[in-house]
């Protein structure tokens, strides 16, 4: 009997003390869920305001009842900051009167987040986004599939109309007079002798391909994209693989510049333009504005359909940035003797129109006019990063990335085009416009995002530098890099049947890059053998007169 006393005595000293407990631990969690929902609704907030922020859209959102919830949403900000200072003071008194001020703004936040998100609308989430449908995108797809992923877990959101496609296609086959290549015979990745990605590949791998579809607003933060429509989507992982854009005269005010009939060629629906008016304006005359890849591809092309070809740039050679002046001479020969007139040293300050707005002359600097149906300006590419301006960090006009293209932000990976990343073979950072580089990275990107998740390590990305064209019956490679003293080889006589010649070029005793025009396979993998190797050289006469052979014995 004295033992029942003793513990209902206990029970009574110790209840208001298990209720204070009980008080204090249900104060705790309602703390936990208020923080919780608060983050919710800023992170709803912030959705809202960069979705208000996109001008194609802001009529829509900008509604007296959504203005009024983002000043609402701030009140509650300050109200909830005010709780949690107090509650940090950890005073049971204060504790005590503040449990029921949290439970109702619990509730009052529930209630914002739900109508926060009914202004968004829809949202799509996805464990992995590339924004940007172009070449990277679509060997990214190809080894997320080798790699493994779950039906739903990775969308592609491209602008354009069409699943990626093998890009370089567009200033060379598809502009052919006979058996022009069309889609889907060029969709990747049947550049590189892969397997050609239909668009039904990606239905049947449950890999959402989100077409015609411009991302406008991007906060890397809360992990949000905006389309031009207002759609929103999520991702746990982001590509950045949004490539390059063309320069345009109208950039520059050049006077004339938006006359019809004057094409750029980066998409599709460019080149479409473009055959189309090859038609109407069948055996005219055509005027080409840069002396780069496309200028000579399409200078090429465009002679090929017969038309009276100008070219016209400012250097005092084509492809500077690549080709030595030796080099460049064969090429300009070439194209002269197939009927092309070049211009250099001068630029295009603006055009002359009909009455029907196309473009029918092409005033230059030097007061020279230029009788003209179609023009094709190719005057370089800009690497398209405006979207993610100060959120990542950038270098030398790219990107920022490690050797697995990771930017500053772990979640956030960029490839192709728009990255800066560590050139292992030469110890420093470059950014590279090339549609090798492009496939390469994508696959690493998507190498490094798996190896991360399982715990797994790689290889950093050790790229070697390589380009190529092809023109007429001309088709060379070059790899490496082009510093350095330079040793020409072979024979570059324009009129020959089969002109074969290159070039080495020679760094500290090394030799780091080499050009071959007319290679087949086996030499094309020589040339490259050696710029990756990097062999001493000790006699410039010798390797001259070795040549090619130099390389192929290796």
């Amino acid at each position: 009997m004295a033992s029942f006393l003793v513990l209902e005595t206990a029970k009574i000293i110790f209840a208001p003390i298990e209720r204070c407990l009980n008080c204090r631990r249900k104060f705790d969690e309602n703390m936990k869920i208020l923080k919780k929902l608060s983050q919710e609704l800023y992170s709803v907030r912030e959705d809202i305001e960069l979705r208000t922020s996109a001008e194609c859209h802001a009529v829509n959102m900008q509604t007296q009842e959504v203005k009024n919830w983002l000043q609402d949403v701030q009140r509650i900000k300050s109200e909830t900051e005010i709780i949690e200072h107090k509650a940090e003071e950890k005073k049971f008194l204060t504790r005590a009167f503040l449990g029921k001020t949290v439970e109702e703004k619990i509730v009052e936040l529930k209630a914002f987040v739900k109508k926060g998100r009914t202004f968004l609308g829809f949202v799509k989430n996805f464990r992995y986004i590339i924004v940007g449908g172009g070449v990277a995108a679509g060997y990214a797809a190809k080894e997320f599939d080798r790699q493994g992923i779950k039906p739903g877990q990775l969308a592609i959101i491209s602008k354009e109309a069409v699943a990626p496609y093998e890009r370089p296609t567009l200033s060379k086959g598809y502009l052919n007079p006979k058996g022009a290549a069309r889609l889907p015979d060029f969709h990747v990745c049947v550049g590189s002798g892969g397997e050609r990605l239909l668009p039904g590949w990606y239905k049947e791998k449950g890999i959402e391909l989100i077409l015609s579809k411009e991302i406008v607003k991007v906060n890397l933060g809360s992990k949000t994209l905006i389309s031009a429509r207002g759609e929103i989507f999520k991702y746990q992982t982001l590509i950045i693989a949004t490539g390059s854009t063309v320069i345009r005269l109208t950039d520059f005010k050049v006077k004339g510049a938006d006359a019809k009939n004057i094409f750029y060629l980066r998409e599709l629906c460019d080149a479409d333009e473009l055959t189309e008016s090859l038609k109407t304006k069948n055996n005219g005359k055509a005027v080409i504005i840069g002396g780069g890849y496309i200028g000579l591809e399409v200078g090429a092309a465009m002679r090929i359909n017969n038309f009276n070809v100008t070219m016209v740039y400012p250097e005092a050679w084509c492809m500077p940035r690549l080709f030595t002046p030796t080099i460049a001479a064969f090429y300009e020969s070439y194209y002269e003797n197939k009927g092309i007139k070049i211009i250099k040293g001068t630029v295009a300050v603006g055009f002359n129109a009909n009455a029907n707005g196309e473009v029918q002359g092409v005033k230059l600097k030097d007061g020279r006019v230029l009788e003209a149906d179609i023009v094709v300006v190719g005057v370089g590419a800009r690497p398209l990063t405006t979207l993610f301006k100060g959120q990542v960090e950038e270098e030398k006009g790219g990107i920022k990335t490690d050797g697995f293209f990771m930017t500053s932000i772990p979640s956030v990976y960029a490839v192709g085009d728009v990255a800066t990343f560590p050139m292992k073979l030469y110890n420093e950072m470059r950014r590279v416009e090339h549609v090798d580089h492009a496939r390469k990275s994508a696959e690493q990107a998507v190498k490094a995002i798996k190896a991360k998740e399982t715990g797994k390590e790689i290889k950093e990305y050790d790229y070697l530098p390589y380009f190529y064209s092809r023109s007429f019956d001309l088709s060379w490679q070059f790899y490496g890099d082009n510093v350095g003293d330079t040793v020409f080889f072979g024979d570059n006589h324009p009129l020959s049947p089969k002109p074969k010649f290159g070039s080495f070029w020679i760094k500290d005793g090394k030799v780091v890059g080499a050009f071959l025009e007319g290679g087949i396979p086996e030499e094309n993998k020589a040339i490259a053998k050696v710029s990756r190797l990097q062999p001493p050289v000790e006699n410039l006469d010798q390797l001259k007169k070795e040549g090619l052979s130099f390389a192929t014995k290796i």
